[in-house]
């Protein structure tokens, strides 16, 4: 169980960490962080705040698909979203003043690629950890398994449709996209993919080796 605790903690500090590269860099993020981004912009808020918002607004959802209120499951998200929205936010303040601004193109690219990729790899960490987990992931498991047949990528696809729902009312009202960029298009297409290799490599790997 110490381990498991261990491995929470720390893959909520790298999705907090891979999240925010991909904001600093202005080149797109993940779409629940976009949707964030957006959010922010619409209210004049913070990005930390806009993320808690967000995120609660989604656990009313889940409740609602899941047709129950689970306290324990409810308690668990907060737990997660609420140092997870913060942290984001207080390191993109951080990192707003590194190179990640100030850097070239390709270095941007490169820095905002590998923030999606620490995310995914973050996600499947958690995943893992199987002990609380963020209402976004739970909205996808809850359309996956009473909604769409245990189909995980129709059940991305459609958690999908809110976040970039918020996205697209951001630039109705602002006339300017947020979080819309190269990291948007990595995160939609790869970032299944990444999490999935990280639990075939990384993770069955490990387990067979204490096995032996």
């Amino acid at each position: 169980m110490k381990k498991r605790f261990t491995l929470l903690f720390f893959s909520l500090l790298l999705n907090a960490l891979g999240n925010a590269m991909a904001v600093s860099t202005n080149l797109g993020a993940n779409p629940w962080t976009a949707a964030g981004q957006g959010l922010a912009a619409i209210f004049n808020i913070s990005l930390g705040f806009a993320l808690l918002c967000f995120g609660i607004f989604v656990l009313m959802i889940n409740s609602l698909l899941a047709r129950e209120i689970n306290v324990q499951r409810i308690i668990g998200n907060f737990l997660f979203m609420f140092p997870f929205s913060y942290l984001v936010d207080w390191i993109v303040t951080y990192l707003n003043g590194s190179f990640l601004v100030t850097s070239g193109l390709f270095v941007r690219i490169v820095s905002n690629l590998l923030g999606i990729t620490i995310v995914a790899i973050a996600v499947a960490m958690y995943q893992q950890a199987n002990l609380i987990l963020h209402p976004n992931d739970e909205l996808m498991f809850t359309l996956r398994f009473k909604y769409t047949q245990g189909n995980a990528t129709k059940a991305q696809l459609i958690a999908y449709l809110l976040p970039l729902s918020i996205l697209s009312l951001a630039f109705y009202i602002n006339h300017q996209w947020f979080g819309v960029g190269v990291g948007l298009l990595a995160s939609l297409f790869l970032q299944g993919p990444i999490i999935d290799l990280t639990h075939r490599i990384f993770f069955l790997k490990s387990s067979k080796n204490k096995k032996a």
